[in-house]
This record gives C-alpha cells, sequence and structure tokens, in this order.
C-alpha cells in the first residue's frame, strides 16, 4: 500500500476520512537506504538533509514521535503535527489533516494506547508498525512510522 499512496502523511480510516499528501516519499525515492550493517536500531533511511549529523532511531525515540504525533491530532495542531517532520511531511494538505482529527480527536481524547508491534523493512526504508487501541471499544488502527536519519518524521500512515 506505500507503493501507492506514495503520501508523506496518509492516514486511511475505516470510517472514511483519508490524509494523502502528493508529495509523498519522493525525496526518499531518491535518497540511498542505509544499509544493514550500519546498525540494527528500527528507524528510516529517508531523505534528511545532507547537513545534519544521523540521530540513532531508537524505539524511545519512535514512541516519542509517535505520542507526539498522537497528541497533534488529539489538539487538532496541524503546525505541531507537520512540524514533527522533514520538508516532504509538511506539504501534507491541511484539509486532509483536518477530516481525520476532527474523526480522531474524540476517540483520542477519551484515552488511548499505542503500541510498538515491530520493525520492517519495504522498498530499502525502514518501518515502525503500531498498534493504537481506544479506551471506547471501537475499532483499533495501525499506524507505520517512518523517521529519516534526521530524526524528522518521513512518514506516518493509519489505517
Amino acid at each position: 500500500m506505500m507503493t501507492v499512496l506514495r503520501g508523506a502523511v496518509s492516514a486511511c480510516l475505516l470510517a472514511g476520512a483519508c490524509l494523502v499528501s502528493s508529495a509523498a516519499f519522493a525525496a526518499q525515492a531518491a535518497a540511498p537506504a542505509r544499509s544493514p550493517a550500519a546498525g540494527s536500531s528500527s528507524g528510516s533511511a529517508s531523505g534528511s538533509s545532507s547537513n545534519s549529523a544521523p540521530v540513532a532511531i531508537t524505539p524511545q525515540l519512535e514512541d516519542r514521535i509517535v505520542m507526539s504525533l498522537l497528541a497533534a491530532i488529539q489538539a487538532k495542531d496541524y503546525q505541531q503535527f507537520v512540524g514533527l517532520g522533514n520538508a516532504n511531511f509538511g506539504k501534507l494538505d491541511k484539509a486532509a489533516f483536518d477530516a481525520v482529527s476532527t474523526q480522531l480527536s474524540p476517540r483520542l481524547q477519551a484515552g488511548y494506547t499505542a503500541d510498538r508491534l515491530t520493525q520492517y523493512q519495504q522498498q530499502g526504508y525502514e518501518f515502525s508498525l503500531w498498534k493504537i487501541s481506544f479506551k471506547d471499544n471501537g475499532d483499533d488502527i495501525i499506524g507505520t512510522l517512518n523517521v529519516a536519519r534526521d530524526g524528522k518524521v518521513g512518514g506516518f500512515v493509519l489505517r
């Protein structure tokens, strides 16, 4: 699905709201993927600023990022949300963000947990997979996070 969406942020929920930024992983496609020899920490080899030193992408960093992204959705704070990402992530359409945050904010406010399930590689990039469960006992959602070498979000997909 990541290849089809090619969105910097895509949140497709069973209830209907979908976010897709056409800027997607375009810049990442040109960036070389981090080789497994470069380390076994989770994270991404997505496009990042060539002027910044690589950041160690750890499960703890990813946890803080996911919680910050969900807090921004809960607060319906577009600037906070895109501010966590790289330039391509920042191209997310505000109306699309608003549609998803309007749908998810009440559920997030009622309480939730976000559990990191695993990491995986796809098309030369590393991703972490998350299960977001809500205290309302409604449907869970699955999140996919891609963090660039500079520690900025390269992609965040909710399904």
